[in-house]
């Protein structure tokens, strides 16, 4: 009898521990290649790299094109700014899902460390956009507000204010988005 209770005891536990590596095994998945469901891009800002090799690719005063799914901990190098102010007549544009982000090579007088980090807020009366950074960009910072909900009625007689301070009617493009040109960052409501 004692033989067959080690038997029936070896059998369940083998029983146990191949039920335990069949779960580990579908659980792994090791009979499929992994695949990525995001691109990096797609989950965290661009990258330097990105970045140095849209503006790399952006010859003759063409528009350097980088998308982004967040503008979270989006900073933008000198040495993209360099990169960049040596084509005297090219466009940076990150395109972010609530604004698109522009810099002019014509307007960098100084390459340095540019964080657009930023929330940006919409309601029907105002749109409010929070800049991470509160220092000089070295360059002009346009940023289109692509999802903005105010009514084209209200965006024909709105002002933008930069920390509290009245900045005049805001410009529109020719979509009816509103653009702020900044040149450092901080507290900008269109209202």
């Amino acid at each position: 009898m004692r033989n067959s209770a080690k038997k029936l005891a070896s059998a369940i536990l083998a029983l146990a521990m191949t039920a335990a590596m069949s779960v580990t095994a579908y659980a792994a998945d090791y009979g499929m290649a992994p695949v990525p469901t995001t691109t990096a891009s797609e989950s965290t800002p661009a990258t330097t790299e990105e970045l140095t090799s849209a503006v790399e690719s952006a010859k003759g005063g063409a528009v350097a094109n980088v998308q982004v799914a967040t503008t979270v901990g989006l900073t933008v190098k000198p040495t993209v700014l360099k990169e960049l102010a040596q084509k005297a007549d090219g466009v940076l544009e990150i395109v972010a899902p609530k604004a698109t982000i522009s810099i002019d090579a014509s307007t960098i007088t100084k390459a340095r460390n540019v964080n657009l980090s930023m929330k940006v807020t919409n309601t029907k009366s105002r749109t409010v956009i929070n800049m991470a950074s509160k220092k000089d960009f070295g360059c002009e910072v346009k940023v289109t507000l692509t999802s903005c909900k105010l009514s084209a009625e209200k965006l024909e007689n709105a002002h933008w204010y930069f920390n509290g301070k009245d900045m005049g009617p805001v410009e529109l493009d020719d979509d009816g988005n509103p653009v702020v040109t900044l040149t450092k960052g901080g507290k900008i409501e269109i209202k």
